[in-house]
């Protein structure tokens, strides 16, 4: 039995209290617990409801790990609908405080005759901390209505999580994750879970007297020039768990305690927040929130960063209720692939998260935090898909001992590594509270940990670009951590984070500037293998040691026995495959109707070259502009005679040729996935 197994073991059975504790703040939504109804017969608790439909059922633990569409109709004229949900708990459970049902709660509008709920009929998704949720075309109750009540019933008012827009009539669905099923022999006298749902259609014309409209969103640069940025790639606010902190609040705890550049609001599963964050961006000036999601699932969680899109989260299999028969197969499980390849589809990018934290494999954990350790094998993850990989999540433990999921999260990244796959490492809060920390065993204020990336600008493309580009290292302290630099180098050639040195032997020169720590020591790491460790014996530190052997070259930081900071590697040898560049996602266009789904209409790319008049004969290098609504578009294919090139994050690119045959015209043609082909003309003259 390995060590850190051993140190799994022995916290789970340490920390139960805390992180019950942790369970019930909603810390994971497929676990958190919400307010039951004694029986399906009896009315669920909470604010009154007028119940126009009713719909009662069981699942056993056949149906875990499924999502149950409950299909119900709303008739033409309807302005509000509002659903509530509650199930049973376990008469007998072996751990009260640990063995329970949870079901997860989904909203669908009506799709198609025959056709399967999906992206476009999503209304939202709250996990179990909604038990209460209404969807219209207003939009979200204040901020002061929120924190009052964070589950209250606004009466007309979309729920955070939930999508506002217009209700069109016909067959909608209730989604019910059955996130877990506790079976007899942990307490359960049938091994089922009792549920009840109630919908109330609401006719109140004052409901749709003023649609909600998203603010837009800027996507200038929140700072033009190179650098590195400290980020924190996974942060929730209010849009996750009802009861977490503001938008306001966490943007603020950010950008001033936390010491950020950036953050990503990556709330669960859905997009509801994203219309949000441009009500905000103009009192942090220099600041970027880039817009992300959480998707959910029961066997791990991943972020969609960037995409600009609502990707299915339903990878297990989805049933729809059909009494008084069984609930019928509507579509098999799917592997995660399908949504990482729904994210770098739309131009976004991947990022698996806290994948080795609170292990199914230790007994105390498996009824406590479903589906937060990534349980999927590598033949389903299909790894090359990934573009980050959590190293470390939220508390970073103490000069004493580090948090322990880090260490088994570090090892794991590096055993992938090893395996040939360009993965960026990456560290993150997983706050919900901003820089409150109600349980400070299992929560981390926002920016502990976080993320450094060298990016061209600070932007989503840029901070996008730096990632898969494995421009970052990790400070697992936050502001507390020192900043790294690591170089390889051999002549006149050199490669940095995330870079590639070709041949087997190199200088390696690694710096190690500030911290909070006296007690620190450098290591040198050759794939996942310390091959030396020295004393950091000053606030500047530096470290030159000649190093030979091909593979990946990565440093950390030691606080005394915990990790402070390390690095994506430097690889030393032949080349990994290479980094993915997916197209800029295309900004969503005006909507007209349902606000539901992102309505994307295709700009046109407009290409200038400079210059544009050449003579024959001559060699000249040509330099390309591309932009799309007045803003430069990164990723663009551009084409001009048999050559080709794509424009970076500035939208920029270069050719060098020779201009050769009659005078005339020569067209350079761009295009890019979810834009329309643009074409700019060179003159050729004798």
């Amino acid at each position: 039995m390995s060590r850190a197994f051993l140190l799994l073991a022995g916290l789970a059975i340490l920390l139960a209290p805390a992180l019950a504790e942790a369970h019930s703040r909603h810390v994971h939504p497929v676990t958190a617990r919400i307010a039951q109804a004694g029986e399906t017969g009896t009315p669920c608790a909470g604010a009154a409801i007028r119940a126009d439909r009713v719909i009662t059922g069981s699942f056993g633990t056949e149906q875990q790990g499924s999502y149950v569409m409950v299909p119900f109709d709303v008739p033409a004229s309807v302005t509000a609908v509002r659903v509530k949900y509650c199930y049973d708990q376990p008469e007998n459970p072996v751990s009260a405080s640990q063995v329970k049902h949870t079901l997860d709660l989904g909203l669908y509008e009506a799709a198609p005759a025959g056709a399967l709920w999906g992206e476009k009929e999503f209304r939202g998704w709250g996990g179990s901390s909604h038990p209460d949720v209404t969807v219209s075309p207003q939009g979200f109750s204040t901020d002061q209505q929120y924190t009052a009540q964070p589950k209250g019933h606004i009466p007309g008012r979309t729920t955070r999580g939930y999508l506002p827009g217009p209700i069109p009539a016909g067959r909608w669905a209730v989604e019910l994750g059955v996130a877990a099923v506790v079976p007899r022999e942990q307490g359960d006298a049938d091994g089922t879970v009792a549920w009840r749902v109630e919908v109330e259609l609401a006719t109140d014309p004052a409901f749709a007297a003023s649609p909600y409209k998203p603010a837009a969103y800027d996507t200038t640069p929140a700072r033009s020039g190179p650098g590195w940025y400290a980020g924190d790639l996974h942060v929730h606010a209010d849009h996750s768990a009802l009861g977490d902190a503001t938008i306001t609040e966490t943007l603020d705890a950010s950008f001033g305690p936390g010491k950020l550049d950036f953050i990503t609001l990556s709330d669960y599963v859905t997009s509801s927040g994203w219309g949000e964050i441009g009500r905000h961006q103009g009192r942090y000036a220099g600041k970027l929130v880039a817009r992300s999601a959480e998707v959910i699932t029961y066997r791990g969680h991943t972020n969609n960063h960037g995409s600009l899109r609502y990707v299915d989260h339903r990878t297990g299999p989805v049933l729809e209720w059909a009494p008084p028969g069984p609930p019928a197969l509507r579509r098999p499980s799917r592997a995660p692939t399908s949504i990482f390849d729904a994210v770098r589809g739309a131009g976004g990018w991947t990022q698996v998260n806290h994948p080795t934290i609170f292990p199914s494999e230790v007994p105390a954990f498996q009824n406590l935090c479903r589906g937060c350790p990534w349980d999927y094998s590598d033949a389903e993850t299909d790894w090359k898909r990934v573009d980050a990989y959590e190293v470390h999540t939220g508390p970073p433990g103490n000069d004493g001992g580090a948090n322990p999921f880090t260490l088994t999260a570090i090892e794991e990244y590096d055993r992938l590594r090893r395996m040939g796959l360009r993965i960026a490492a990456v560290g993150v809060s997983d706050t919900h509270n901003a820089a409150r920390t109600p349980n400070p065993i299992t929560q981390a204020p926002v920016g502990t940990g976080a993320t450094v990336v060298g990016a061209d600008e600070l932007s989503e493309r840029g901070i996008r670009d730096a990632v898969l580009a494995g421009r970052t290292y990790v400070k697992i302290f936050g502001p507390g951590s020192p900043s790294l630099s690591l170089t390889l180098s051999r002549g006149s050639e050199r490669a940095e984070i995330g870079g590639r040195l070709a041949g087997t032997a190199a200088s390696l020169v690694a710096t190690v500037r500030g911290g909070d720590s006296a007690r620190r020591s450098l290591q040198v790491l050759r794939d996942g293998r310390v091959i030396a460790t020295v004393p950091v014996s000053s606030d500047d530190f530096k470290h030159t040691m000649d190093v030979s052997g091909e593979g990946d070259y990565r440093i950390q930081v030691m606080r005394g026995n915990a990790p402070d900071a390390l690095t994506t590697p430097v690889r030393l040898g032949r080349p990994l495959p290479p980094v993915r560049r997916a197209p800029s996602p295309v900004e969503p266009g005006p909507v007209s109707g349902s606000t539901t789904a992102s309505v994307r209409k295709k700009r046109v790319l407009r290409v200038r070259v400079s210059p544009s008049r050449v003579r024959s004969g001559r060699r000249v290098r040509l330099r390309f502009r591309v932009t799309a609504g007045g803003r430069s578009v990164s990723g663009a294919l551009l084409r001009f005679g048999n050559r080709k090139v794509r424009t970076s994050t500035k939208g920029t690119a270069s050719l060098r040729v020779r201009i050769t045959g009659r005078a005339g015209r020569r067209t350079v043609r761009a295009t890019l996935r979810g834009h329309r082909a643009g074409r700019a003309t060179l003159r050729v003259t004798r």
